[in-house]
């Protein structure tokens, strides 16, 4: 409805405009044609007052008014009674034919000498006498040139120098008039008033009424094209709307498995439009995120409960068997206690970290600081851990001082979760290389372990929360919570870097994190972007 209102609207203002043009448009052909013919008829009349020496020859003469203006509009020159009697060497009135019987500077029979006395002149011949094809025949109609207005000689008046008519009708009060003047030799003897033409006539408003019948027509034709078109369209395209919207309530109320019905192939029902198409794929697939980020949800639910529930289970077995007096408070029950609550609030706390991570509140505290320094520490300091489980981790030479704007805490952080997962996932005897670069204004980091490797579908899950490898890159009795890499990928992010997971050269997994040296500089430039 909207579409058809909007284009019925748009060809009602194009066909106004289009009406106005033409209006104005031809308005402006009308005086532009007034103008030109007001020029031919004004050099008209100069040829003959140049001809008489003035303006006498028209004063108070309407047939050669008549002669004029027939001699504008290109017609032949009407038959005239000669007067009974003229003076010889008078010349015939202006625009008159030569009369019958007339020599070729018109001298007529009675302007030669009279006859010798005694000798009546000859009768003039007879009509009667004269032979069938010299009868007198009605003078042949005047034909009217289709380029001339009809109606120019009703507004074209002559007036003298005080303004006195000379030919033509006086013109209304108010119209609107073009002047122009009558010269002989460079003076002005008369003038010429045109009014315009106030309404077309005759073929002139014919041909603009054909043209309003035109453009009205089209018009019309067109809304009722548009108003067809615009209900085709509206019923090819309700329909995979109305699955949209149904869909998407669907989905509002919980349905998470949700699909727009599909043709037979299997490809999505298409509905003409391209931008309905792109919709229908984006519902589709927001469906099937939603279906698995819940599925996520209840997976990390029931991770999360299983996590917690072993340490508690210990905790509460330890301390029943206390009760009942079947263990003794040893130091050494005390300490398993304790580091059953170590691990538990291990897990919490990691829970924690990745909860204010997602809500982008993990607070970092960034300080100037020798990343060079803090990353050779971190590697003697697992090394012997590395010695006892028969591993050999090979931190690569010290070098210059690297300067860095970082949150040293959470850097050390990243870096024992990675060193965590490679102590925990190689097999012994195996190796675990330590290595960094700077290239330009990044850190990279990279932590390569020999085997066992990870499954390469396996990659791109690494640093989802609680997710484990398969059984193949788990040690005995080395079972982690499966929070580490998130943590390491959270910790990355909060410094505007990112970590990423390859098959390491080694035979094992290779980890890298790029960080900037900077990040604050990096949140300054997009915020003043």
């Amino acid at each position: 409805m909207l579409l058809t209102v909007t284009v019925v609207t748009a060809v009602v203002a194009v066909g106004t405009l289009s009406l106005w043009n033409l209006r104005s448009g031809f308005s402006d052909y009308l005086q532009l044609r007034d103008e030109e013919q007001l020029t031919r008829f004004v050099q008209l009349v100069e040829r003959h007052a140049a001809a008489d020496g003035g303006m006498a020859w028209l004063t108070a003469n309407r047939a050669v008014q008549r002669d004029l203006m027939d001699e504008f509009y290109g017609r032949p020159p009407r038959p005239r009674r000669e007067p009974a009697f003229r003076l010889p060497g008078t010349p015939p009135p202006f625009g008159a034919p030569p009369p019958f019987g007339a020599g070729p500077g018109g001298e007529r029979p009675f302007d030669a000498p009279p006859p010798p006395r005694g000798q009546r002149p000859p009768p003039p011949p007879r009509m009667e006498d004269a032979p069938p094809d010299a009868q007198a025949e009605p003078p042949p109609p005047r034909p009217t040139d289709p380029q001339q207005p009809g109606n120019f000689g009703d507004r074209v008046v002559i007036r003298d120098l005080q303004r006195q008519v000379l030919a033509g009708r006086p013109l209304p009060a108010g119209a609107r008039v073009s002047l122009r003047a009558v010269k002989l030799q460079g003076a002005d003897i008369a003038w010429v008033e045109l009014a315009a033409e106030p309404e077309p006539e005759g073929m002139d408003a014919l041909f603009l009424k054909r043209q309003y019948k035109g453009l009205i027509a089209a018009g019309l034709a067109t809304v009722l094209f548009t108003v067809l078109l615009g209900a085709w369209a509206a019923r090819r395209w309700s329909r995979p709307l109305r699955e949209l919207q149904q869909a998407t309530r669907r989905i509002a109320q919980g349905e998470r498995s949700v699909q727009i019905p599909s043709d037979a192939d299997g490809a999505v029902v298409q509905s003409g439009a391209l931008e309905i198409d792109e919709l229908i794929a984006d519902v589709n697939a927001m469906a099937v995120s939603l279906g698995a980020l819940e599925e996520a949800r209840r997976t990390w639910i029931a991770q999360i409960s299983h996590e917690l529930r072993t340490p508690l289970a210990v905790l509460r077995g330890e301390l029943e068997a206390i009760e009942d007096g079947a263990r003794q408070p040893t130091p050494e029950v005390i300490r398993s206690l304790g580091d059953e609550v170590a691990q538990l609030t291990r897990l919490v706390d990691d829970l924690h970290t990745l909860t204010m991570a997602d809500l982008g509140r993990m607070p970092c505290e960034f300080a100037p600081a020798d990343a060079e320094g803090a990353l050779q520490a971190m590697g003697r300091k697992f090394g012997p851990r590395a010695a006892q489980l028969g591993l050999a981790l090979q931190v690569q030479p010290p070098g210059p001082p690297i300067a860095v704007d970082w949150d040293m805490g959470r850097i050390e952080q990243l870096l024992s979760n990675l060193l965590e997962n490679s102590l925990r996932y190689t097999s012994a005897p195996g190796r675990i290389q330590l290595r960094w670069s700077v290239q330009g204004p990044i850190l990279q980091l990279r932590v390569d372990d020999s085997a066992p490797a990870v499954q390469p579908a396996q990659l791109g899950r690494l640093f989802d929360p609680l997710f484990r490898a398969d059984v193949a890159r788990t040690r005995t009795g080395q079972h982690g919570s499966g929070l580490g890499l998130s943590i390491v990928q959270a910790i990355a992010r909060a410094h505007r870097g990112h970590a990423t997971a390859a098959v390491s050269p080694l035979g094992g997994l290779s980890l890298c994190v790029d960080l900037p040296l900077y990040p604050q500089r990096l949140d300054g430039r997009r915020q003043s972007a």
